[in-house]
């Protein structure tokens, strides 16, 4: 970590400490001077300085290096985490779109849809849906998340799965359309458990942000999961959504911020 975040977070872990300036100095023998200047971003600290402020912390500094360090990534890596951003994005856009069609049929089955708009409006939320899902899945290969990366694929079936079954009750036969409701909720809630904890799990990479779009997601799949509150799980799905696009655009600003 280089300055001047390196030095905000010094001051950050100080005062999680509760300890003046004077008294980290008294622990670890360095000019008061010096740790302001470090703690303001003025000064790059050597490493037996960095190493010796640390100690005083009582933090072992290569678990909180392993912790805080921005895994090797690459340009592609940077492009294609910023290509699921944007996907996410024109999902988020399109399934208003998508479910003011879906509440009109809900409501009449002779709601006047064209079958061609209803098709593209489909396809397109199985697109942009899965690539932002696979946004994750890059994630979890380069922070190593072991959650976030069977629950961004379980995300991409689960999402083929739904659209086959819409479409089918669209253009086929509505006979078991609750049925088919029941099970989408269902297999929705579940991913969206593992996909809620995967996000809590990058707290220490992503911040608060990152545990609060975890906790939504984990509403959101126990709403879905009862099915009597998947309408309030539909309005927490909109939170979560929005939540995991910062966090998505956290990850691409951490990535492309590093010297290729």
């Amino acid at each position: 970590m280089e300055q001047p975040e390196l030095g905000k977070k010094i001051l950050e872990l100080r005062k999680a400490n509760g300890l003046t300036q004077e008294e980290l100095v008294a622990r670890c023998n360095i000019n008061v001077l010096t740790i302001q200047r470090i703690e303001a971003g003025e000064v790059t600290p050597r490493g037996h300085t960095i190493r010796s402020i640390f100690a005083a912390l009582d933090i072992d500094i290569e678990q909180w290096q392993k912790k805080t360090t921005v895994p090797k990534g690459s340009k592609k890596a940077a492009q294609w985490i910023f290509l699921a951003f944007l996907s996410g994005l024109l999902y988020f856009l399109l399934a208003f779109w998508e479910g003011f069609m879906d509440y009109q049929l809900t409501i009449s089955k002779d709601a006047d849809i064209s079958p061609w708009e209803y098709t593209l409006v489909k396809l397109g939320i199985l697109l942009f849906y899965s690539c932002f899902m696979l946004g994750f899945y890059q994630l979890g290969r380069l922070w190593e998340n072991n959650w976030i990366l069977p629950a961004s694929l379980l995300g991409v079936a689960g999402i083929v799965i739904c659209i086959a079954a819409d479409l089918y009750l669209f253009y086929l036969d509505d006979t078991y359309a609750m049925a088919v409701m029941t099970g989408k909720s269902i297999v929705f809630g579940s991913i969206y458990l593992v996909f809620g904890y995967g996000l809590v799990k990058y707290q220490k990479e992503f911040g608060n942000m990152a545990l609060v779009a975890g906790i939504v997601a984990i509403l959101t799949g126990l709403a879905f999961i009862s099915v009597v509150l998947a309408l309030l799980g539909l309005i927490l799905l909109a939170v979560s959504e929005a939540l995991a696009l910062v966090v998505l655009y956290r990850a691409f600003d951490k990535v492309r911020n590093q010297k290729f």
